[in-house]
């Protein structure tokens, strides 16, 4: 099997038919579900033993911490300051030795730091995320920050005309992640028909509710339900987290879900009805993100 996905990803690295796909964790405000939608994706791409390229765009970097520990060891040792302040983003490697495979066959990159500025006059800071597209032939996977500069960026390098074209040379897919309010459904709705030529998924993060359950609040509303049943949108969803919360609270101090599920954590293993709760949560989830078609 490893020789397989070995082969798989040769071949991916090689085709110059390749397209990638630039996922964006996209959203209204810190805490909508952006991180965990990009840890599912991460999640979903080493369980299929798929190279991909991980960018943290968040001053946090969550994710970044879980998936790339040595580039966020590099960047806590040395603070980078720009004129627009502190840079807070974090570029991860490919991740070719979390999935056993040679690192020739995929693009080992150096760590840097992109940043996507709401000032119109640091728009060129994003400006590497497209030398980044064009020379590595993997998906990539954007967690970004709340209230982002994504829109500018957008903007300023003509994506949505790029997108309309014959042949464009790489997919953008934006997942918004919404926690059910209407000011995010219609921030959503203003991002669609703002940039139509991008693929869009409305991601309902029902995790929100686990604590008080309030499902009336993820009605789509009536432009996004027209949206959606027009085809223009899709609907996915986060699912609630059924686990132990110290379990998530381990994965948010750095350590990814699948480690947790082979190692443990904080010296103690997992028992086997727990994996399983873990297991049939990543299932279910990646489960209504393909139904989309844009996940693999």
């Amino acid at each position: 099997m490893a020789n397989n996905k070995q082969q798989e990803n040769l071949e991916q690295t090689n085709n110059d038919n390749f397209t990638p796909t630039l996922h964006l964790c996209n959203g209204f405000l810190g805490g909508s579900g952006k991180s965990t939608l990009a840890r599912l994706f991460c999640e979903r791409f080493i369980k299929l033993g798929r190279l991909f390229t991980l960018i943290d765009a968040d001053p946090n970097y969550n994710v970044a911490r879980a998936y790339d520990r040595e580039t966020v060891s590099l960047w806590q040792h040395k603070e980078v300051k720009s004129s627009v302040g502190s840079i807070g983003s974090r570029f991860g490697r490919s991740l070719a030795d979390k999935v056993d495979t040679d690192p020739k066959v995929g693009s080992i990159l150096l760590s840097e730091q992109i940043i996507f500025s709401k000032d119109a006059k640091f728009s060129y800071l994003g400006d590497r995320l497209l030398d980044i597209i064009y020379s590595v032939k993997l998906d990539l996977i954007v967690s970004l920050p709340a209230n982002d500069g994504i829109d500018i960026w957008l903007e300023s390098n003509n994506i949505n005309l790029l997108m309309a074209s014959e042949s464009p040379p790489f997919k953008v897919i934006n997942w918004w992640c919404s926690f059910g309010s209407g000011t995010s459904q219609q921030m959503f709705v203003d991002f669609v028909t703002r940039y139509p030529n991008l693929h869009h998924v409305c991601v309902f993060n029902l995790g929100i509710t686990s604590a008080v359950p309030n499902w009336d609040r993820f009605d789509p509303l009536p432009a996004l339900d027209k949206l959606s049943q027009d085809g223009k949108v899709k609907i996915a969803n986060i699912l609630p987290w059924l686990a132990d919360p110290a379990i998530l609270e381990a994965v948010d101090l750095g350590t990814p879900l699948h480690e947790i599920v082979k190692n443990g954590y904080n010296g103690k293993q997992l028992n086997p009805i727990v994996k399983l709760k873990i297991d049939k949560w990543l299932e279910d989830n990646w489960q209504s993100f393909r139904n989309t078609g844009y996940l693999p």
